[in-house]
């Protein structure tokens, strides 16, 4: 983004709106002619083609990308060399992702012990850019892509949006972590305007219920077609709307980088009128997921590999949920080969009626450091428990936080006129879910902390899970 770089940063944040809007609209004008490249362009002309070929060539092509993946790894990249050398295995010995078994799991800690090794040492820097990502740690993980990669990355969800009948110039809405409004405006203005792509960027950091109305009221003025966000913070202003008894009817609403759960996707669909299209990806941009008219999440073959594993890291049947396991095959400056984020999901492995042979996956439910450990063991996901914001009359939006097995402080935003029973109706609420051996205590507040990059977590745990066995997650919800 723009303000990535510290002298455009400084320039950005010591000029007015009307500069701000200008150097937003002159990198939306980069980005447009970046997609309309030779390489995004090649990338578009197979992606329009391949979501429709048969299984046998999907996986004819996957397993090509594979093995030339795995060639380059042995070859130039330190880390892979050693893995392979040390286990008397050779690369002809992975030919499809079966194979990929014979290699260990990559985790994020590895990722920051073996940085350097884990870099290919035949890619020139100026083919690179430096990714990011913090996950619900918080605690950021840097690593190497390829400028191209990024591209295909984009390709793709060039690819969804079209499915939802989006065209390049439609007046779309960015409700994301982007840090483009100074942190201490307090009134006026709290979006940017990127005129060249016909957006408007709103802050994630200043929506609250003493900003809701202004938001809103850009939102009827503007009339955008598309809103492009995080799931909570689409939900957050969803919540917004509907306390006011307003309905902004648009064509689609894109979230992604969260778990979208049901009863987010209810109200979004119901205050904007429209269906909801998540995507599933990882700032490591290693598989993705896109979800198409029928409601189904497609993985994306082209782009990379995704396995579902138990508990002691084995492949779990079709259907049977575990822990998905990724592997990027585009990404020749630092590959990450069976990577293993503690992400929870299942693949399906049935067709889907929208006629793409793209395999089919199940919505992943969380991460397995981000739900609630019940007294009895179980891993409780928010898919499920975020339905309390329906069955509590005067609940704006709340937060569960566990420090301690078998207790729950439950941080809640009321509405106006949250009372005993209010609250009395939360704990029995969870309780149901949770078990009646669990404490609840509820705090009352006026705001819910959020990420570095602007989420609003529903559940923050500090549960050590190493003390719960397994990895099984309640299917209720």
């Amino acid at each position: 983004m723009i303000y990535d770089h510290p002298l455009i940063s400084g320039a950005y944040g010591n000029s007015p709106v009307i500069v701000q809007n200008m150097l937003l609209s002159a990198y939306g004008l980069f980005k447009r002619r970046e997609r309309g490249g030779e390489a995004a362009r090649g990338y578009n002309a197979i992606l329009r083609e391949s979501q429709f070929w048969p299984p046998e060539r999907l996986r004819a092509h996957q397993d090509e990308l594979l093995q030339r993946l795995i060639h380059h790894a042995y070859g130039n990249v330190p880390y892979y060399r050693r893995i392979f050398d040390e286990r008397g295995l050779k690369p002809t010995e992975i030919l499809t992702a079966e194979d990929l078994h014979k290699l260990p799991l990559l985790r994020k800690e590895d990722v920051r012990r073996f940085n350097d090794e884990l870099r290919a040492t035949n890619v020139p820097a100026r083919r690179t850019t430096v990714g990011r990502t913090g996950g619900t740690t918080g605690i950021p993980l840097h690593f190497l892509l390829d400028k191209d990669r990024v591209s295909f990355d984009h390709c793709l969800t060039d690819r969804q949006w079209s499915w939802a009948g989006y065209r390049h110039g439609d007046k779309t809405v960015v409700l994301r972590g982007l840090t483009l409004i100074p942190s201490d405006t307090h009134a006026g203005v709290y979006w940017r305007t990127d005129w060249a792509e016909n957006r408007i960027y709103l802050s994630g950091f200043h929506l609250s219920r003493e900003t809701a109305c202004i938001y809103i009221e850009k939102l009827q003025e503007w009339r955008p077609r598309f809103l492009t966000a995080y799931a909570s913070s689409a939900y957050m202003l969803a919540r917004f709307l509907e306390r006011a008894g307003v309905v902004i009817p648009m064509q689609a609403v894109f979230t992604s980088s969260e778990v979208l759960t049901e009863t987010e996707r209810k109200v979004i669909e119901r205050q904007f009128s429209c269906k909801v299209w998540d995507r599933y990806g990882t700032g490591e941009r290693l598989a993705v997921s896109q979800e198409c008219e029928h409601g189904r999440y497609h993985q994306n073959e082209e782009f990379g590999i995704m396995q579902v594993v138990s508990a002691d890291g084995q492949p779990v049947p079709t259907g049977e949920k575990g822990e998905l396991i990724q592997t990027g095959l585009t990404n020749f400056s630092m590959p990450l080969i069976r990577y293993a984020l503690g992400d929870i999901g299942y693949m399906a492995g049935d067709s889907c009626p929208c006629g793409r042979h793209l395999p089919v996956m199940g919505p992943v439910d969380g991460r397995k450091d981000d739900v609630i450990v019940t007294m009895d063991g179980r891993l409780m996901p928010r898919a499920g428990l975020d339905q309390i914001h329906e069955l509590v009359e005067n609940l704006e939006r709340c937060q569960l936080v566990q420090e301690r097995i078998g207790e729950v402080t439950v941080r809640v935003i009321p509405r106006p006129g949250f009372n005993a029973a209010d609250e009395a109706e939360l704990k029995g609420q969870l309780r149901k879910r949770l078990g009646a051996g669990t404490e609840i205590h509820v705090q009352l507040t006026d705001d819910l902390p959020r990420t570095a990059r602007g989420k609003e977590r529903f559940i923050v745990s500090s549960v050590d899970l190493n003390q719960v066995s397994g990895l099984e997650l309640n299917a209720k919800g």
